[in-house]
C-alpha cells in the first residue's frame, strides 16, 4: 500500500514543474459526499419531474498529526497558495493506486466486461493499475452525470495499453455516449478548493510542533474530461468511429492551468520539468 500524495504544477508561474506531496502515510479520514443541482417541477395532476443540471463531489481529506511534522506543513502551505488561485490537483488516498482511464466502448446496464485505455495520467504518478478487489467509479459528464462505484473482478489492461476490466457484479446504468471516466475510487486526478472553505487554513498547529491538514476540495469534471478525450479527437468520436482503434493516442492536458502544456496536442506531455535535484551542482542556480 502506498502513501496518499498530491501531485501538482505549481501557478501561476512562467516555469513550473511537477510537485509531488507525499504524505509519508495513509489518511485519517477520507471522506465524500455529492453535492446535486436539481429542481423539481409538479404537473397539475401532482406529477413530480425532476431536472438535474450537475452532480459533484465533495472531499474532505484530514490527517492529525502529520508524521512529515513541519516540512511538510510547508509543502501543504505552498499547495495551499496554488489551490487559493484556482488551480488543481490530483490527489491519491494510496499512490499505488493513482489509477484513472475511459471507456473505449459504450457499456450498458448488465455488462460485466469494460473495454478501457491506459492510465491516461502515468506521466504524473508513475505506472499505477488497480487489481481483483479494488473499487473503482465510472462517471459520465455532466450535465446530470450519472455514476457508480464498481468492484473489480480481474483485469488485462495495464498502465500502459488497452485492455478489460471483469468486474464483480453487472452495471446497472448505461454510459453510452461523450466521455466516460473509470478511475480508483479513492483517486481524483483534478481537485479545487471549494471558494467558501478559502479563509481556513489547511494546516493546524497544536504546540508548535504537531501539524494536521484538513482541507475540502472538489473535482473539475472538466479538467478531469479533458485529459480523457484522446488527442485530435472530439467527444462524438469517443462514443462512434474512434472507439475500438488498436492504438489510441494519449490524452491531451487541460486548459485549466494544470500543466504548463499544449492542451490542444498534448505537446511536451513526456517532456514536462520534473523538480530539480538541488544536490546536483548543474541544476542549482
Amino acid at each position: 500500500m502506498g502513501n496518499a500524495k498530491f501531485y501538482y504544477f505549481a501557478r501561476p508561474s512562467s516555469l513550473s514543474y511537477l510537485q509531488t506531496i507525499d504524505l509519508q502515510e495513509g489518511l485519517a479520514e477520507l471522506f465524500s459526499e455529492f453535492d446535486i443541482d436539481a429542481q423539481d417541477g409538479v404537473s397539475y395532476t401532482g406529477r413530480r419531474y425532476r431536472t438535474i443540471s450537475r452532480v459533484s463531489e465533495i472531499i474532505r481529506i484530514q490527517r492529525d498529526r502529520m508524521a512529515g511534522g513541519e516540512d511538510l506543513a510547508s509543502d501543504l502551505n505552498c499547495l495551499q497558495s496554488h489551490l487559493a488561485h484556482g488551480f488543481p490537483t490530483m490527489f491519491s488516498a494510496d499512490s499505488d493506486k493513482a489509477y484513472a482511464t475511459y471507456l473505449r466502448q459504450p457499456a450498458q446496464a448488465g455488462d460485466t466486461v469494460l473495454y478501457v485505455g491506459p492510465n491516461v495520467f502515468r506521466q504524473f504518478v508513475g505506472n499505477k493499475i488497480v487489481q481483483a478487489g479494488d473499487y473503482l467509479m465510472i462517471e459520465s459528464e455532466n450535465p446530470a452525470m450519472v455514476y457508480q462505484q464498481v468492484k473489480v473482478e480481474s483485469i488485462t489492461a495495464t498502465a500502459t495499453a488497452n485492455g478489460t476490466i471483469t468486474l464483480s457484479s453487472p452495471i446497472q446504468f448505461d454510459f453510452k455516449s461523450g466521455s466516460i471516466g473509470v478511475r480508483w475510487y479513492r483517486f481524483w486526478p483534478s481537485l479545487k478548493r471549494l471558494v467558501d472553505n478559502l479563509n481556513t487554513n489547511m494546516i493546524s498547529n497544536e504546540r508548535g510542533f504537531l501539524w494536521s491538514l484538513d482541507v475540502l476540495m472538489s473535482p473539475d469534471y472538466g479538467v478531469y474530461h479533458d485529459f480523457l478525450i484522446p488527442v485530435g479527437a472530439t467527444i462524438g468520436d469517443l462514443s462512434e468511429g474512434f472507439i475500438g482503434t488498436a492504438e489510441q493516442p494519449d490524452s491531451p492536458l487541460s486548459e485549466s492551468g494544470f500543466c504548463p502544456t499544449d492542451p490542444k496536442t498534448g505537446g511536451g506531455l513526456d517532456s514536462f520539468e520534473t523538480e530539480p535535484d538541488l544536490s546536483s551542482p548543474s541544476q542549482v542556480s
